[in-house]
């Protein structure tokens, strides 16, 4: 079986990161696994395809980061070790992590208006009195 090489391009912004994908799977035959936010405005895009065209996508997104002024970092991976793959179902537990988090943030936050919000009506009825 062969084993297919990764292409990384991060990238300051959501926008940018989508960009360098598009032009990354339109250079190259390449499959775009996934968009990673890393931290705040950093967005990681990953690729898979044979070398050639992993570093042929690569230096695209690269380029077009690069004239936008939000590259970060561009990188291609030629043979990942089998233990790596781990890494990305590691980043989706801790975007699923995240999510439910801020779930369970959102939940309270809207409770907690919904209790100001009965408080503030009924100090407006007392007053009407």
């Amino acid at each position: 079986m062969e084993q297919r090489a990764q292409g990384f391009v991060e990238a300051t912004g959501y926008v940018a990161a989508v960009e360098a994908a598009d032009i990354m799977a339109k250079t190259a035959e390449v499959t775009v696994r996934m968009a990673h936010k890393v931290d705040g405005p950093r967005v990681c895009v990953i690729v898979e395809g044979d070398v050639a065209a992993c570093k042929a996508a690569v230096a695209a997104g690269k380029d077009l980061c690069q004239s936008r002024g939000t590259l970060i970092l561009a990188n291609v991976i030629p043979r990942p070790d089998q233990d790596a793959s781990g890494l990305y179902q590691m980043m989706d537990e801790m975007k699923a992590r995240k999510a439910a988090k801020k779930a369970e943030r959102m939940a309270r936050l809207a409770s907690s208006r919904e209790g100001t919000e009965k408080k503030s009506s009924a100090t407006r009825r007392q007053k009407s009195k």
